[in-house]
């Protein structure tokens, strides 16, 4: 692809991540819709990099504030992102533990990209599971597919293939951690 002096817009919100960015050939005024790997911009997006050290740590900070086994955060956070910090879903979950904005506002947290805080309310939210169902592999059914949908199946892991696989994954995760 040739490459020319040029002025780059995002086509979605600065709030989600896109490969796709309009590009504008400075001398001809020519517009293009150019798809990119190498180019992402993500609002507020946590530039530190973090080793495993630093997740392990501040996975351990959030288990003991949050009284939740932090082999099961492990287990959480990998199958939701595979520690991509900046991991988004087709839904628009985001970060390491893939939080969806309104579980973020109502668990306290303003940037979803920001390591600590997604990790901190990601674990808030499966206390809250683990206290409301008083049962690991619900609390990570609800942890998926919402604790209504948990509600609605009477207290069952919900009848959808994706959360059950998922709830499967976590839990072999969470038992070979």
């Amino acid at each position: 692809m040739k490459t020319f002096p040029a002025i780059v817009f995002l086509l979605l919100s600065t709030t989600a991540y896109s490969d796709v960015v309009k590009v504008k050939d400075s001398k001809t005024g020519t517009v293009e819709l150019v798809k990119t790997r190498s180019f992402s911009l993500v609002k507020n997006a946590d530039k530190k990099v973090y080793t495993k050290s630093d997740i392990n740590r501040i996975v351990k900070l959030a288990s003991i504030k949050n009284k939740v086994d932090e082999k099961l955060i492990h287990a959480v956070i990998k199958a939701e992102s595979s520690y991509k910090k900046n991991a988004i879903s087709k839904v628009g979950a985001a970060g390491l533990m893939q939080l969806i904005p309104a579980t973020a506002t109502r668990f306290g947290v303003t940037d979803r990209f920001d390591v600590k805080q997604n990790i901190d309310g990601g674990t808030k939210y499966l206390k809250f599971l683990l206290n409301t169902f008083k049962n690991t592999p619900l609390a990570v059914a609800g942890y998926n597919a919402g604790e209504n949908a948990v509600i609605k199946y009477n207290y069952k892991i919900p009848n959808y293939p994706e959360t059950k696989n998922y709830v499967k994954v976590v839990m072999e995760n969470y038992t070979t951690e």
